[in-house]
């Protein structure tokens, strides 16, 4: 192989990496501004969501943003999965299944409106995507709230917090936008 394909190889490796460490600062710098935003966001877990996502290696601030409110759909849909599976488990109580029930809108909601939030982030409409990320960050906390008023709230304590925590982070990197 020629000097001149070796230098071309490694030139290109060096772009590359050098791209790729960029990504990662992005997705870290964005996650010290919304962990210092709102204390209720932990850093950790801000940078371990947004790089869970092969599309954060190369997004910028627009792209977390609709990769933090994807992800806010996704745990929105996999709590609606749990609690669909706790309203038929036969050990929950008619009362508790109720309040699920309940919970359930909440997450319906949430979902609708986080899927709203990434249309509006995509067209470019960052006051309706943060009003709608505000609405999806909310919608768990209400389920949150209606469970610890009943005593229940250990049954999905974590997946509301995570939900709030992803809309949370997709606000604020919205907002940064505006």
């Amino acid at each position: 192989m020629d000097t001149s394909k070796v230098l071309l190889i490694l030139i290109s490796l060096a772009i590359l990496l050098q791209s790729l460490e960029l990504a990662d600062a992005s997705v870290q710098d964005e996650c010290k501004i919304v962990a210092a935003a709102d204390p209720n966001v932990d850093y950790n877990f801000c940078v371990t969501s947004l790089q869970d996502d092969p599309r954060s290696g190369s997004a910028d601030a627009k792209g977390l943003a609709i990769i933090a409110a994807d992800l806010t759909v996704a745990s929105a849909t996999s709590t609606l999965s749990k609690i669909e599976k706790l309203v038929g488990d036969s050990k929950i109580d008619s009362p508790t299944k109720g309040l699920l029930n309940q919970c359930s809108s909440f997450y319906k909601d949430a979902v609708t409106a986080a899927s709203g939030a990434v249309k509006a982030i995509g067209s470019g409409s960052m006051g309706d995507a943060k009003k709608q990320l505000t609405e999806a960050g909310d919608k768990p906390q209400d389920c949150d709230n209606l469970l610890f008023e009943a005593g229940k709230n250990d049954l999905l304590t974590k997946e509301d917090n995570d939900c709030t925590n992803l809309a949370s982070i997709a606000q604020h990197i919205v907002a940064k936008l505006q």
